[in-house]
């Protein structure tokens, strides 16, 4: 598992050689965890996770052309665009998606990112959070580092050897969404786990715990982290990201209502300006104010045109969709605006979802989704220890993927979909009694 975290680090998961170790390291660790999947209080969720693997495995079954024409009516004609060969048997038996290579590295990575779920949250239900929040600091603050290290000295080069197609890369990133999409998870959890060691140090001394005892080396680093995490975030110019921290910020503030003093939210805010002051002073300002006017002057641009022209692909294939993975390929036959580029995502997550899967995987997801936000709920309203500024870190960090979501595909990217994981296995986790 360490050689898997080391090679998804390092690249963040962008080259096929990287998922391989991550999904053998998945494999091993369930075997080792041998996690409970669908327990009463979670069943709804597990069953929804697996009918969302069930569905992209089933766009893989070959099937009669029958039944094909039935179920997607409009893909002997998708078929015939994209595959100019006039050996192919229109009787033979071929499955749903249009590109089956993809749909099967993506029913692969999703099912080692369902693994990575299940297995940590039954490492959780024994303990270990503080020890994965501390990594996630951890690797924060390494990544904010070398991220503000590399897009300062050699913007258009990742690693300051390989150059990028948009000329943004961050570290292991190759854009600047993808690199926002693992801090707006990481920066809320390194404040839930901080807050977290705050509130255990108050339990302990009667309410009353000296600044010495707060303020130690280990909150030092937690709250560098935090503010190299921001600045990283501020650096990468990703308005995408940005708005979906600022809801993060303001969806933590209305967890927190019942369980801060109004002194305590207000030191709360006062820190979230200091730590926004300080990463400040690592940022262009002049920079961020332009890329801030751009967003106003210029609305959606260009992912307007991309929505508008994936709108027929799912209408198309509103049952199955065209595969899971497939939105690349679909999108050379119904890409109609000319360009130096072409279409590899729909900068929706949930119209791709939609593209890819249609109303089948659609209606797993959001059933996954809905279980989840219930048992998440649960959960935070049942914690009653110094953990819940954990979980509320990590809901927080959900919520600002999902808001995110809405412009980028960020959990594309194998990295951010890990942590993802892992997060949503801290928020809904259930800690057993010895």
């Amino acid at each position: 598992m360490a050689l898997a975290a080391w090679a998804l680090f390092a690249f963040a998961g962008a080259y096929l050689w990287t998922v391989i170790p991550l999904l053998a390291g998945a494999i091993g660790l369930a075997i080792v965890v041998r996690p409970q999947i669908g327990k009463p209080t979670e069943r709804t969720l597990d069953l929804a996770l697996a009918g969302c693997l069930i569905v992209v495995a089933l766009q893989l079954v070959p099937l009669s052309p029958s039944l094909r024409r039935v179920l997607s009516p409009e893909l002997d004609r998708v078929d015939q665009a994209l595959w100019f060969d006039p050996t192919l048997d229109p009787t033979s038996f071929r499955p749903l998606s249009i590109d089956p290579a993809a749909t099967r590295i993506a029913l692969g990575l999703a099912a080692t990112f369902a693994l990575l779920f299940w297995s940590a949250r039954g490492i959780f239900a024994r303990g270990g959070v503080r020890v994965v929040a501390r990594g996630i600091a951890w690797m924060g603050l390494a990544l904010a580092v070398l991220a503000m290290l590399q897009h300062a000295t050699a913007p258009r080069l990742l690693y300051w050897r390989w150059p990028t197609i948009f000329g943004a890369a961050f570290g292991p990133y190759r854009n600047r969404n993808d690199f926002a999409t693992w801090l707006i998870m990481g920066i809320p959890m390194t404040v839930g786990y901080l807050l977290t060691r705050i509130e255990s140090r108050r339990r302990e001394t009667a309410g009353r715990p000296g600044l010495e005892s707060v303020v130690d080396g280990t909150a030092v680093w937690l709250g560098g982290s935090a503010c190299l995490m921001t600045a990283a975030l501020l650096t990468s110019l990703s308005r995408s990201g940005l708005t979906g921290a600022a809801v993060s910020l303001a969806f933590f503030l209305w967890l927190s209502r019942h369980r801060m003093s109004h002194r305590g939210r207000t030191s709360f805010l006062v820190a979230a300006a200091a730590i926004l002051l300080i990463a400040a002073a690592y940022v262009n300002v002049g920079a961020l104010t332009d890329r801030v006017g751009e967003t106003l002057e210029a609305g959606l641009g260009g992912r307007r045109t991309i929505w508008r022209e994936t709108v027929p692909m799912v209408r198309d294939f509103w049952l199955t969709g065209v595969g899971g993975g497939a939105y690349e390929r679909g999108m050379l036959v119904y890409q109609r605006s000319k360009g130096l580029f072409y279409f590899n995502h729909a900068h929706d997550e949930y119209l791709q979802v939609a593209a890819e899967g249609g109303v089948l995987l659609g209606l797993a997801a959001l059933i996954a989704l809905v279980a989840a936000a219930c048992l998440v709920w649960q959960r935070l309203g049942g914690d009653r220890a110094p953990t819940f500024w954990m979980r509320a870190g990590a809901a927080s960090g959900m919520v600002a993927v999902a808001v995110q979501s809405v412009w980028h595909t960020g959990l594309r990217m194998p990295a951010n979909a890990v942590l993802f994981a892992v997060i949503a296995a801290v928020s809904v986790h259930r800690r057993e009694r010895s």
